[in-house]
């Protein structure tokens, strides 16, 4: 094996050196492909601003020639908006406090229910993590799957336990 080491060694020289121009001769008409179209592309781009340009140019004259009152179609227009709290504009914000204080304990209940699942989330993984040190098997699968699914991976857990015990 240690024979071939030179052989493969000049294998590979010799099909450098003979791939080496056609590879590089390759990788300029490449370059030069993607000059002509970047060139290309770039026409295409100074044509069609200079014609944004244009149109830009036209519809600004089409504005400053056409009258004021010559809108047909004004009644078809939306209102200007009124600042809040302009008359004729509903007050923005609830209208009941009662349904305010309503909304804010639910949100802070919410709130308390989401960091005690996580809470007892934490304390599954670890109760699992214990365990699987006290046992000296298991799969520290579980303690991820925990931490992310809390009771239900607990108790498949606890039912891969079982099964081992009976085994």
């Amino acid at each position: 094996m240690r024979r071939l080491y030179p052989l493969y060694l000049g294998v590979t020289v010799v099909g450098l050196v003979l791939l080496g121009p056609a590879t590089s001769a390759l990788a300029q008409e490449n370059r030069d492909l993607t000059t002509d179209r970047l060139d290309r592309l770039e026409r295409r781009v100074n044509e069609m601003a200079g014609r944004q340009e244009q149109l830009m140019r036209r519809l600004s004259a089409q504005l400053e020639h056409q009258r004021p009152t010559a809108r047909p179609a004004d009644e078809h227009l939306r209102q200007p908006m009124l600042p809040p709290g302009a008359p004729g504009v509903p007050a923005t914000g609830p209208q009941h406090p009662r349904a305010a204080k309503l909304v804010k304990g639910l949100s802070d209940a919410l709130g308390l229910l989401f960091l005690i699942g996580i809470i007892c989330n934490i304390l599954l993984a670890i109760w699992i993590f214990t365990d699987i040190r006290k046992r000296g098997e298991g799969s520290g699968i579980f303690v991820a799957m925990a931490l992310f699914a809390g009771i239900p991976a607990a108790i498949i857990y606890a039912l891969t336990r079982i099964g081992d015990k009976k085994t």
